[in-house]
């Protein structure tokens, strides 16, 4: 079977699983594999299994950024160091690094690792 061009990301209200603790929120992923019930994603190298309705899944790669919004309970396990982007960030759809966002929502950002310029989707959240 050739591979999927599909990806996929966690819905932002999905049930997450003590598992599935390196699919980060608002990173697309490849699928490997899709089922019925059960969709196959490549996570850093690493297969792994997860349910159909706990994803959102696209024919192509998205180009826009994901904004994500950390809960304000959900501790952020890079406080204090130079990688902690805030409640809310973006993620780049090409790389998944994460992005701080200025005070003023910007349009349209830039990933400081790839490059990758194009819209921050604020109405996608992920």
């Amino acid at each position: 079977m050739p591979p999927s061009t599909a990806f996929a990301r966690i819905w932002v209200a999905a049930k997450r699983e003590s598992d599935w603790d390196k699919v980060r929120q608002g990173a697309w992923y490849p699928v490997l594999r899709s089922g019925e019930s059960r969709v196959v994603l490549d996570v850093s190298g690493r297969p792994i299994t997860l349910p159909v309705e706990a994803l959102e899944i696209r024919d192509q790669k998205p180009q826009r950024f994901t904004v994500v919004y950390r809960l304000r309970t959900e501790r952020s396990p890079v406080k204090g160091t130079s990688a902690d982007v805030g409640r809310v960030y973006a993620v780049c759809p090409n790389c998944s690094t994460r992005l701080k966002l200025p005070p003023v929502p910007p349009l349209t950002g830039a990933c400081s690792k790839c490059g990758h310029e194009d819209a921050i989707a604020w109405w996608e959240t992920g």
